[in-house]
């Protein structure tokens, strides 16, 4: 399979719980022995929500570091933190509300704002200590927020975050936040993070778990082998933070692998 960085390929969607939980605590160490804090990114979607409740209710998390944790969302939808669709509700009630976290090391994205890509640009720019956009230079990672660790997942179409293929989020570069809308976006509107912030990540994470998802995996892999990234077409093959000296490492179980 040719992908970017490492490919842990494990007999079950346990085993991958497994592994990705032993990465998180791994990375979640390291940083706060070297920066006092663990800045670690979400995702939304049916695959990782038991993971996150793996990670309250296994006792071999027990002693994660959750009051030295930053807590963020990779994308959310435009909708009430109360709605079902809400990913911040799915992470909050399976995770969030269940460790010892202060409320300001929780960031949901402000998303029923009238410009909440602002708002949580000021957010990540105030816990980063760095200038807001536009200023940082375009595609620096050194003027960018990095994630100790960013998990994403995959759907059918390749989308990963809310970078859908064709919409207009594929090709912002000036910016960390964006409200992606528009024909080629799965209602409802999302806001998401974009690729500079994706790529400046110190290890990013991407967890995959079924059947359903081997054709797509396989088809990335053929485009990366046989033409490299299209991000536009593909906005999966738009994540690669090694050139910016991070690590990413893909989680998938042998059915998502095409081994089942």
């Amino acid at each position: 399979m040719h992908l970017p960085g490492d490919v842990h390929i494990l007999p079950t969607r346990d085993a991958v719980f497994e592994q990705l939980g032993q990465t998180f605590e791994q990375r979640a160490r390291e940083a706060i022995d070297q920066r006092g804090v663990f800045h670690l990114a979400l995702s939304g979607g049916s695959t990782p929500e038991p993971f996150y409740a793996l990670l309250v209710t296994d006792t071999r998390w027990r002693l994660f570091p959750w009051d030295k944790t930053h807590l963020w969302l990779v994308d959310e939808r435009r909708v009430p933190e109360s709605d079902d669709k809400s990913n911040f509700k799915m992470i909050r009630e399976s995770l969030a509300d269940h460790v010892v976290m202060r409320k300001r090391q929780i960031h949901p994205m402000p998303v029923m704002e009238d410009d909440p890509a602002t708002l949580y640009e000021a957010a990540l720019a105030e816990a980063f200590e760095l200038p807001p956009p536009p200023e940082p230079p375009e595609g620096g990672g050194a003027g960018v927020p990095k994630m100790d660790v960013l998990l994403l997942g995959m759907g059918d179409d390749a989308h990963t975050a809310s970078i859908f293929p064709h919409s207009d989020a594929v090709g912002v570069r000036d910016r960390w936040v964006f409200v992606n809308a528009g024909e080629h976006v799965t209602p409802p509107d999302r806001v998401t993070l974009t690729y500079p912030v994706l790529n400046a990540a110190r290890h990013v994470a991407v967890l995959l778990s079924g059947a359903k998802k081997a054709a797509t995996l396989q088809r990335v892999s053929q485009q990366l082998q046989q033409h490299g990234p299209d991000p536009a077409a593909m906005p999966i093959t738009g994540v690669d933070p090694r050139p910016q000296g991070g690590t990413i490492g893909w989680y998938l179980d042998e059915a998502a692998a095409g081994k089942d």
